[in-house]
């Protein structure tokens, strides 16, 4: 048997974060334990901490102490490599206890640029983020493909900055999953489970999130292969109605490209507020399933919290 570890991330019911009243941070604790799950990815990335729901220590403190009264494990999402917005949130993770900061780069600059400023900022950070214990993963996010990501973190060279492996963001940038998987190994620490597909809608190429088990990641691959090289611990994150434009300038023929799938282009953020509930819903209950039996039956035994 396999054992793992499984985290869900606040983006799987960003919906009912957005639009439920009596859904927010507690609650999403409380439903995490309810699933099985053994910690908690929450989205503190904008105004006001988006899923967090608060700016205050007092706020941290409830959250840190609703974690500990469920036995959950945390990690938070931030994003932009600034040195000044990566102190902020490694002191709001130390307050929550989180062990782990996810951040990408928001540099609009030529590659070079984009480059060695991210270089720059992760080392200037590295050693606060020794200091409070967190470690800060870097994520290929829709930007970067994974031999760069292993670039920038061969640089920086320090044990608590490592990578976060996104299942899809590579198929942005144009990249099969399996080789950004395989150039980010040495440094992957973190990771997203999602699946997606690929379509063309309104003159346009789009990346589409999906309920889980029915898009064209190789899921089971790439968590066969990201267990094989030593990481126990995955988070599970319901992408449905998500949508990102595909930047590359050629679309690659592989199958995990093919447009040859059921599904239509939907952007949930465009949808009437309880349809876009439901919807997700249905979706992260339908992909946690998928996910369990599909673990099961490849014999992973997910610990309990």
């Amino acid at each position: 048997m396999k054992h793992i570890e499984m985290h869900i991330h606040s983006f799987s019911l960003r919906f009912q974060f957005k639009y439920r009243a009596d859904f927010n941070v507690f609650s999403y604790i409380a439903l995490a334990r309810e699933r099985g799950f053994t910690g908690v990815n929450i989205s503190a990335n904008g105004p006001g901490y988006r899923d967090l729901g608060g700016t205050t220590p007092a706020h941290f403190a409830s959250v840190r102490d609703c974690l500990t009264d469920h036995g959950m494990a945390c990690e938070i999402d931030t994003s932009d490599t600034r040195v000044e917005n990566l102190q902020q949130m490694l002191s709001v993770a130390s307050h929550l206890g989180a062990q782990r900061l996810r951040v990408y780069t928001k540099y609009a600059a030529p590659l070079r640029d984009q480059i060695d400023w991210t270089v720059r900022d992760l080392q200037e950070i590295a050693p606060e983020a020794a200091q409070r214990g967190v470690t800060i993963v870097f994520e290929n996010h829709e930007d970067f493909q994974g031999a760069v990501i292993s670039q920038i973190l061969g640089r920086v060279n320090h044990p608590r900055i490592r990578a976060l492996y996104d299942y899809g963001n590579s198929q942005m940038v144009g990249e099969e999953p399996m080789q950004a998987l395989r150039d980010m190994q040495p440094y992957i620490d973190a990771v997203h489970v999602k699946d997606h597909v690929v379509l063309r809608a309104g003159g346009q190429t789009w990346v589409q999130g999906v309920p889980m088990g029915q898009g064209l990641l190789p899921i089971m691959e790439q968590t066969e292969a990201l267990y094989g090289a030593g990481l126990r611990r995955f988070c599970f994150e319901n992408v449905w109605g998500y949508v990102a434009p595909f930047k590359a300038d050629t679309l690659p023929a592989s199958p995990v490209f093919s447009q040859n799938h059921p599904h239509g282009f939907l952007n949930g953020a465009l949808l009437p507020q309880p349809d876009a509930l439901a919807q997700e819903w249905q979706a992260f209950e339908s992909g946690w399933r998928w996910y369990l039996q599909a673990l099961g039956t490849a014999g992973f035994e997910i610990a309990r919290p």
